[in-house]
């Protein structure tokens, strides 16, 4: 990992095992899936970000058993830090696995956290938004949320309540009011006419600002991952093998986000393209566009 700087950190979340979209990518995780010479999701998901921070400071978090997935990848894994998750114990933990190394080798590093399984049409509109976001945490702090304007009542997406606009030389920011996750088909109907957001799961913060959330929310969690901090990488691994089976289970978006206070909201527009791509039927749509950016990352 790259030493401290004011660069930001890109960490990407890919521990998932994506077995909703099983009839379609067969054993093969979703974000690793390609459909004939198209990009994988974590592909186009590096190749997005990768204008805003170096290989050096992007961190992947997988799941142990996705080695032999990572090395068909044309992203050369030592491109990026590959942390190997020991196995699932709900996505609070996967989010502190991944920042936790970040956050002792920088403590006051800014961190990008984005899922691996998204599609985004106009990626230069999506990394401006990026870059708004991140303006705002450097000379503010704070947790900036990214959400996207809706155009469909989806009721498998979060969605987030957006309160009143700040006063920010970033645009479209609005303190968040509240998050709705998954709501009934009515519920979607009802959000999409008041202005809420689908809510992305991408987010800018600085890595202390991360860390108090799970402090004040998770404190459970906390101590096995700062034991596994102050041990040599061969015994940490050994460790965290037999502390993941004993860790509670916590969902990052309902237990950690839901119960943070001050959090705010970053509005990209429906223009942007944006579809979490966590059903066959999306997968399929997405595919069927034809008009993939390719796996090697271009400029902003």
């Amino acid at each position: 990992m790259a030493s401290t700087t004011h660069d930001p950190w890109t960490v990407v979340l890919a521990a998932g095992a994506g077995r909703r979209l099983s009839s379609v990518t067969g054993s093969v995780p979703k974000q690793y899936w390609r459909n004939g010479v198209a990009p994988s999701l974590l592909e186009m998901t590096l190749a997005r970000f990768a204008p805003l921070a170096s290989p050096e400071r992007t961190v992947v978090a997988v799941d142990r058993s996705h080695a032999p997935f990572l090395q068909r990848l044309s992203v050369p894994g030592g491109a990026a830090t590959i942390l190997y998750q020991p196995q699932d114990r709900g996505t609070a933990a996967g989010v502190l696995f991944a920042i936790e190394p970040v956050r002792r080798l920088d403590p006051h590093a800014i961190i990008m956290l984005t899922p691996a399984d998204h599609g985004v049409a106009d990626e230069v509109r999506f990394r401006h938004g990026m870059l708004d976001a991140l303006k705002h945490v450097r000379s503010r702090g704070s947790v900036v949320l990214l959400g996207v304007a809706a155009d469909d009542n989806h009721d498998d997406y979060g969605w987030i309540v957006k309160g009143s606009r700040i006063q920010s030389p970033c645009p479209h920011l609005h303190r968040v009011e509240a998050f709705v996750e998954k709501p009934s088909r009515p519920q979607a109907a009802a959000l999409l006419a008041s202005g809420a957001l689908w809510n992305t799961m991408v987010l800018v913060a600085r890595v202390g600002d991360l860390h108090r959330l799970f402090v004040n929310a998770t404190p459970e969690l906390l101590p096995v991952f700062e034991e596994a901090a102050r041990l040599s990488p061969g015994d940490r691994s050994a460790f965290l093998t037999t502390a993941y089976a004993r860790l509670p289970v916590f969902d990052f978006s309902h237990h950690v986000l839901g119960s943070a206070a001050d959090l705010l909201l970053y509005e990209w527009p429906a223009a942007i393209g944006w579809s979490d791509l966590g059903t066959p039927e999306r997968l399929h749509r997405w595919h069927a566009r034809g008009t993939h950016p390719p796996a090697r990352a271009g400029a902003a």
